[in-house]
């Protein structure tokens, strides 16, 4: 992101994330359908969620258009999504259909959600310095944030210790196929891998030391 120095170089990013983020709310909407009515108390927390996410990736679609990332919105069905890109969506898939609620928060929420707060503070930092900053990328910063935090109400207190040690590995699961995601959209094949703590396993795989 350092050495970025037009908004054109974004182009393999931000035509990545627009997939990513057209898809993300039909995800959330399955998770909503599917919602059993035992379970019925936690429509209105999707819903709100769904509500927040469904029109983003039509401003990314406008801020392409505006910046010429894009010459037309026909040219979004060239890129293929990456293989890890398919793969963090697929994740959030079978969550919808598994229907695991502690899952879905301690994955979705405060996991995924958390990374995307990070990403997409650095995007604006890196959009302020190019002054082509967006609200799409802008409300991300907060909105994730907050998304991270909001579902931690809902979150079961699991006195099992093999049920904790299952929603602890789906939320590391959820962080290490978005930084595989993002790795992916910059041409690096790389997928960093967690203990139950949230130790880093595979530094030198990653190039992370810390």
């Amino acid at each position: 992101m350092q050495t970025v120095r037009s908004v054109q170089e974004l182009k393999p990013v931000v035509t990545q994330l627009w997939y990513h983020s057209a898809t993300f709310p039909k995800v959330m909407g399955i998770m909503l359908g599917l919602t059993s009515l035992k379970e019925n108390h936690m429509m209105p927390f999707y819903a709100m969620h769904i509500y927040g996410e469904a029109d983003h990736h039509e401003m990314l679609m406008q801020w392409m258009l505006k910046h010429g990332i894009l010459q037309d919105r026909k040219e979004i069905e060239k890129f293929i999504p990456t293989i890890a890109t398919n793969a963090c969506v697929n994740l959030v898939y079978q969550m919808a259909i598994e229907q695991d609620r502690s899952k879905w928060l301690a994955c979705l929420n405060s996991g995924i959600e958390r990374c995307s707060n990070h990403f997409f503070i650095k995007m604006s930092e890196k959009l302020d310095e190019l002054d082509v900053n967006d609200p799409y990328f802008t409300v991300h910063v907060e909105a994730d944030q907050h998304h991270s935090i909001l579902g931690l109400d809902y979150l079961e207190a699991a006195n099992d210790s093999f049920r904790r040690e299952v929603i602890i590995n789906k939320a590391l699961e959820g962080i290490s196929l978005w930084a595989f995601m993002l790795n992916s959209w910059i041409g690096i094949n790389r997928m960093p891998e967690f203990d139950l703590e949230g130790n880093l396993l595979n530094k030198q795989a990653t190039g992370i030391n810390n």
